[in-house]
Parts: C-alpha cells; sequence; structure tokens
C-alpha cells in the first residue's frame, strides 16, 4: 500500500481530501448549522486537492479562506479546520523551501490568534456575564491550543521532510555505486581481455612456430623423399586450423598499447606445481585429476587459469580453510573441474565478489565453457567453484 500511495501521490490526496469532506459533512449534518458555515466549509475545502502541486499556495489560500470566513462572516469551519489546518501545515513543512514553510508556520500561528479572539465569546455564553480578563484568558487559552496542533503538525513535516531527503540522498549514492560497479567491471573486462590477448599470442606464436619449422622440413625433404613432405603438410594444415581458430576467438578482444612482455603459457601439467607451492604456504589441498585433456591450448590455459584464481582466492579470503579439495576430470567432450573449500564460515573472510572470477567466466565464455561460484547448496561454510569446457571436437 505505501508502494502504490508513492506511486500515485495526487490520486491519494484526492481519496484523503475525499474522505475528510466526508468527516466534515458527518460533522455538519450533526450539528445542524446553517447555510453560510456549509458555504464558507466548501471553499475552504477545494483548494485541498491542490495540496501536493503546489502545498505553499494551498496552505496560503486554505487559511486566507478560513481568516475571510471568521472576520467577513463570523463563521469558524471547525470541523474542517480540525484535519485541514495540520494537515497543510504538515505537508507545506515536508515538500515547500525553507522560506515557503517558515511563512506557511507564521501565518498558521498568526491564525490562530485570530480563531481565540474571534471565537472565545462563543465558549463564555453559557456564563451570565463574564470579565474582561476571563475574556482575554478564554482567548488565549484556545489560541495556544490550536498553535500547539499548528507546531506539532509542522515539527512532524518537518522530520518527514528530513526523512526523505535522506532516503533520496542514499538512492543517489546507490545509483552512483551502482555505475561505478558497472564501470570498474567493464574496466576489469577490459583488463582481462588485454592480459588474454598477451597470453594467447604465445599460443599463437608457438603454433606458427611449428608451421615454419615443419614447412622448411618439407622444404629440404621434398627432394629426397616426397612422402615426408606429404606428411610434413598434413601437419602444417592441422596447426594452421588450430591457429586459425584461437585468431576467430580473439577477433572480439579488446587490445592496449601496453607492451609487456610475453612469458612462457602455464598448461595443466602445472596445476602440480601450483598445488605444491600452496601447500607449502600451509593450506592442505587434496588434488586429483582423470584423463587425458582434448582442450585447445587456449581452452587449457583458462582451465588452469581458473585453478589458479580459485586457490589465490582461498588465500587471500579463506585463509583459515581447513581443506580445499580440486578435481579436474577429462574426456573426449571436454574437461570440468571443481575447486571446494570450507573457509566460508566463522571468521574466515569469504569472497565477496571480485573481478578476476568475472574476467574469468568471459576467458571460459570464449570458448564455449561455463564457470560458477557460490556457496555449496547444501552447506553454507562452504564455497564451490565449477568450470566446464568442451573439447576440441565438440
Amino acid at each position: 500500500m505505501a508502494h502504490w500511495v508513492e506511486n500515485h501521490p495526487n490520486l491519494t490526496n484526492a481519496l484523503l481530501t475525499g474522505v475528510g469532506g466526508l468527516f466534515t459533512l458527518f460533522f455538519l449534518i450533526s450539528a445542524q448549522w446553517d447555510g453560510i458555515t456549509w458555504w464558507c466549509s466548501i471553499a475552504c475545502w477545494l483548494p485541498l486537492f491542490f495540496r501536493r502541486v503546489a502545498p505553499t499556495a494551498t496552505a496560503c489560500v486554505h487559511g486566507a479562506l478560513v481568516v475571510v470566513s471568521l472576520l467577513a462572516f463570523n463563521v469558524a469551519p471547525i470541523a474542517l479546520c480540525l484535519w485541514s489546518v495540520p494537515w497543510v501545515v504538515y505537508t507545506a513543512a515536508m515538500r515547500s523551501p525553507r522560506r515557503g514553510r517558515r511563512g506557511v508556520f507564521l501565518a498558521a500561528l498568526l491564525g490562530c490568534a485570530v480563531l481565540g479572539v474571534r471565537t472565545n465569546h462563543w465558549f463564555l455564553f453559557l456564563t451570565e456575564g463574564y470579565t474582561p480578563t476571563e475574556w482575554l484568558l478564554t482567548g488565549a487559552v484556545f489560541g495556544i491550543i490550536s498553535a500547539a496542533f499548528v507546531t506539532v503538525a509542522y515539527l512532524v513535516g518537518d522530520l518527514a521532510r528530513g526523512r526523505l531527503q535522506r532516503r533520496e540522498q542514499l538512492e543517489d549514492r546507490a545509483r552512483r555505486l551502482e555505475i561505478e560497479r558497472e564501470q570498474e567491471v567493464r574496466m576489469a573486462a577490459q583488463d582481462e581481455r588485454a592480459r588474454i590477448a598477451r597470453e594467447m599470442h604465445d599460443v599463437v606464436a608457438h603454433s606458427l612456430s611449428v608451421v615454419i619449422a615443419q614447412a622448411d622440413g618439407a622444404r629440404y625433404a621434398a627432394a629426397a623423399d616426397p612422402g615426408v613432405a606429404v606428411e610434413t603438410l598434413g601437419t602444417i594444415a592441422d596447426t594452421a586450423r588450430g591457429s586459425l581458430t584461437e585468431m576467430r576467438k580473439l577477433l572480439g578482444v579488446l587490445r592496449t598499447d601496453d607492451e609487456t612482455a610475453t612469458a612462457p603459457v602455464p598448461q595443466l601439467g602445472q596445476i602440480d606445481q601450483l598445488v605444491g607451492s600452496v601447500r607449502r604456504a600451509g593450506l592442505p589441498v587434496e588434488y586429483r585429476v582423470a584423463g587425458e585433456p582434448a582442450l585447445s591450448a587456449g581452452a587449457q590455459l583458462a582451465l588452469y587459469r581458473v585453478v589458479q584464481e580459485a586457490l589465490t582466492n582461498v588465500l587471500k579470503h579463506a585463509w583459515q580453510a581447513a581443506s580445499v579439495r580440486i578435481v579436474v576430470e577429462h574426456g573426449p567432450r571436454g574437461s570440468w573441474a571443481e575447486i571446494t573449500n570450507d573457509g566460508v564460515g566463522g571468521t574466515t573472510r569469504a569472497p565477496r565478489g571480485g573481478y578476476g572470477l568475472q574476467g574469468l567466466r568471459e576467458r571460459v565464455s570464449l570458448y564455449g565453457g561455463t564457470l560458477t561460484a557460490g556457496p555449496h547448496p547444501d552447506r553454507s561454510d562452504v564455497f564451490v567453484v565449477r568450470v566446464s569446457l568442451p573439447g576440441e571436437g565438440s
């Protein structure tokens, strides 16, 4: 209901004004007031429909009509003012600028004074006679009570305005943080693409080196043994196709002008060395591998980087983990790996959504694979990273 009220402010104001009008109508019928009171109440009630559109103007017009009714017709629309005056003062304090809301508050206090002066004799007519002191005291009490209602309405509206401003500030901050996060994600993706380009340089360079070496060998062997040349040309063709596949996957990768020197590309066999370095750091790691990989060089590099990033996250965020388990399975249709650790709960530092895994998801997707990372569905203290990559012939 609160959400609907926020989304339909004008309709809500119309409904509340109508309900207040029904309350006033019931009060007027019960009191059997004359026609002048009816018309003055209607005139003071109509501007309330514009309370949300122009709060300051509505409060001024409403107050002016109430004062005119008092001074010109000796009519006080009490049934209406009981709820309308605090309402418009609250709205002005909540939604009007500083000058406007203070002006409305002072005008409302002045109206309370006029109300006390003009209506005090209504409460003294039951006595046979009253002194000027009694007349003054009665008017002061009535005016003070009315001013107290107005002051409370103003303070509540001012408090609501402060809460509204804080909420808007928090919403604006949340929007800016979301924009900054999206920018950081894009920058992280660009950095990852640049790193992919540098590492894949070694993959393509290796393939081209093989092609050149085989071509030179075939050229010299062709004169003595043409059969060797034919076999060598087949090897050249296979290697060139693999290089072409890698280049197609790199077609959309963004590059930078950073002339970072390339390093030897890690292979899946180096996971043992990676696990050994983590064990030496004091973290127990269980590593199991089955089958022979049927992945391209780039896909093997992606799988190695996933394992490397997962172990790095364990050292950074779950350094109190009791155990880490790595399972890698290879098959003709592809490879699958799972890295789990039990260091999420307690006082350990669980992963908080960094950008390393975000970049790896993009890298794995280049080879048609998938990467998931998150808590175990059955145990909240276990963090699981799963990756699957299709085989080279898939």
